[in-house]
């Protein structure tokens, strides 16, 4: 589950952690009235609040927002006015929003806060080695809300920690910390900081958390200038308050439906649609299809304790799905049943047709049963015996459909 950048700084100050003067606004107004009740000389910035990244380098839909992104720097009350009004009811389109882009219900009012260095800091579980990964990053204009094309292109600019299970950070990363970050301030403000953001991440069942940036000031004071995190949605039970700050306007159609049935989905660019059980699995395959240049458009996580029409339901989100140019199914049967899958397939089918390529992988449970149920039903599909191979036929397979 995501949250806004000015819900996620509110957490952040719970927990002891200096942020910028901000108040949310939803009208024009609101957001002039909310700049003077923060400074009453500015300057300000403000902020389009959607669930996406790369804001600042992104574009409205609307012309009249001009060619300025979703972040603005504002001199004046009516300079706030103006911005305001350009960006509410817009949309906005980044790298990360898909060319439909995302609607800009509410802006952030945030006093300006001067800094003389920045960088990009994240927090993300490695699910591979079951730890606890911190990353940080320099930031410049040309790295600012493009860290994912910086780290590809510039790995070794990088610092990462493997933090394993502690919550806290030792003396020796502390000092690899502030060597790297060429941090002149006190060390303990520093390293509180640090240990109060991992303390966020555990108290609140995090999957990631990214600040992007960070600004140091002038006088060795840390700001989170911008945040984001990202809740592990089979924790949520235990964050109720979490739970309440859910922005439904944010949250397509295809996922709406997919949580009905219990399943997560989660929609990328356009390429391939991955079906499978297992957050872990979806990721390997994603991985691996990178490998043989293609793209994923979107992924869907299975989950056991369901019945065919569920599934068939959820299969169908993806053959909908006008993005997706082929289908790969990879599931490791345990409590979901293979043969579920092999049905729900069938129904889907029968439903809608079969009008572009489908690879099958099964393996575990109930495997035979579901591999001769598709082979008798007739479809034409193909079943593969593992992932490698399976991505390789799906990718020929589109070729020779276009």
């Amino acid at each position: 589950m995501d949250i806004h950048e000015y819900q996620a700084k509110n957490i952040f100050k719970t927990f002891g952690i200096k942020i910028p003067k901000g108040i949310i606004a939803y009208t024009p107004t609101e957001a002039r009235d909310a700049a003077l009740k923060i400074s009453e000389t500015g300057p300000w910035v403000v902020k389009a609040q959607i669930h996406a990244g790369s804001r600042d380098v992104g574009r409205f839909s609307d012309k009249r927002a001009g060619k300025k992104g979703g972040i603005r720097l504002s001199k004046t009350p009516t300079e706030v006015y103006e911005n305001a009004d350009k960006m509410l009811e817009n949309m906005l389109v980044t790298n990360q929003t898909g060319v439909k882009g995302r609607l800009v219900s509410r802006v952030y009012v945030e006093e300006y806060i001067k800094t003389v260095k920045k960088f990009y800091v994240g927090l993300a579980v490695d699910w591979t080695s079951a730890s606890i990964k911190l990353l940080i990053s320099p930031v410049s204009e040309h790295t600012d809300d493009d860290i994912i094309e910086f780290a590809l292109k510039n790995s070794e600019d990088i610092l990462k920690l493997d933090l394993g299970l502690q919550e806290q950070i030792t003396p020796q990363q502390l000092n690899e910390i502030a060597q790297f970050m060429e941090f002149s301030g006190a060390l303990p403000t520093l390293k509180t900081f640090f240990n109060k953001i991992i303390k966020v991440f555990y108290a609140y069942d995090a999957v990631m958390l990214e600040i992007n940036p960070i600004g140091i000031s002038k006088d060795g004071d840390i700001w989170p200038l911008d945040a984001k995190i990202i809740f592990d949605s089979n924790a949520l039970y235990r964050h109720k308050d979490v739970v309440r700050l859910a922005d439904h306007t944010e949250i397509e159609e295809r996922e709406q439906i997919a949580a009905k049935y219990g399943f997560q989905y989660k929609e990328l660019d356009s390429g391939i649609g991955i079906i499978s059980n297992g957050d872990g699995l979806a990721l390997n395959i994603i991985n691996e299809a990178k490998k043989i240049n293609l793209n994923t458009a979107c992924f869907l996580n299975l989950k056991g304790g369901v019945d065919r029409d569920k599934i068939a339901a959820s299969i169908k989100l993806i053959m909908t799905n006008p993005k997706v140019d082929g289908i790969f199914i990879n599931i490791l049967g345990g409590f979901l049943r293979c043969n579920l899958i092999a049905d729900g397939i069938i129904t889907v089918a029968n439903d809608l047709g079969l009008n572009i390529p489908l690879v099958v992988r099964f393996e575990g449970t109930n495997k035979e049963e579901a591999t001769n149920i598709l082979q008798a039903s007739g479809l034409s599909l193909l079943i593969a015996p593992d992932t490698a191979l399976g991505l390789n036929m799906l990718q020929k397979a589109i070729a020779e459909d276009l």
